[in-house]
């Protein structure tokens, strides 16, 4: 004869712990969202730097400044983020805005010798080819820019 225990599934099932349910939505919906806006802010400006190699036809006039940029320099790499969202803080102003050349591309290759690009980063007026910086501080950078 077989005898059975009352309530031992329904037991084990009590004994288990669950978090409520508000907090399980904000662990399973909310956090992942969130994880994700902050790696795209950490990784969409490198993920630009190193694959916006489109070819740059001419040097926009109305930008506040032009940097030619190497995806490769370790100094272009630390002062391009900052670059990136400064355009995208702008979108809509393009006289605030960085024109970003990448040197890299074979098609920008003239700007180097039509600017005697020396360095990278190099920051220079759209208006005035003499007036250029080469810097990663910020501050110089924005100081440059708002001349």
């Amino acid at each position: 004869m077989k005898h059975y225990i009352k309530g031992s599934n329904d037991t084990k099932k009590r004994n288990r712990k669950t978090l409520p349910k508000p907090i399980t939505i904000i662990v399973n919906k909310v956090l992942p969202v969130i994880l994700l806006i902050v790696a795209g802010f950490f990784f969409i400006p490198y993920g630009s730097m190193n694959f916006q190699n489109n070819a740059v036809d001419y040097i926009n006039k109305n930008n506040e400044a032009v940097m030619f940029y190497s995806s490769t320099c370790s100094h272009c790499q630390k002062v391009y983020p900052k670059i990136f969202w400064h355009n995208v803080l702008n979108f809509k102003n393009a006289d605030k805005q960085i024109q970003t050349i990448n040197v890299q591309n074979p098609n920008n290759k003239h700007y180097i010798s039509e600017f005697a690009v020396q360095e990278t980063p190099t920051f220079m007026k759209p208006n005035n080819p003499d007036m250029r910086v080469v810097s990663t501080d910020v501050q110089v950078i924005n100081d440059f820019s708002e001349r």
